[in-house]
């Protein structure tokens, strides 16, 4: 499959499926943002995680962590 020019790979977290409460009932945090080698993943408790998707590797380590496989990575612009 060819790439188009310009088309990014990044990880990206369907608000549908992400519930930090159910990664860390005490503490809210989640298990993905703590898997990202890169730390372009912000998080405050108990709030869904915030992807620097400008800053992604794609390398998929936060997704491989997702217990909810709520996050994907897909390429840049396109809907979950």
């Amino acid at each position: 499959m060819r790439l188009a020019r310009g088309k990014k790979r990044t990880a990206m977290v369907d608000p549908n499926m992400c519930s930090p409460e159910k990664c860390d009932p005490d503490e809210g945090i989640c298990i993905a943002a703590k898997a990202c080698s890169h730390n372009i993943i912000m998080q405050d408790p108990f709030d869904q995680p915030m992807i620097f998707q400008d800053m992604c590797q794609a390398c998929g380590d936060c997704a491989e962590a997702c217990p909810l496989d709520a996050i994907k990575v897909r390429y840049a612009g396109r809907a979950m």
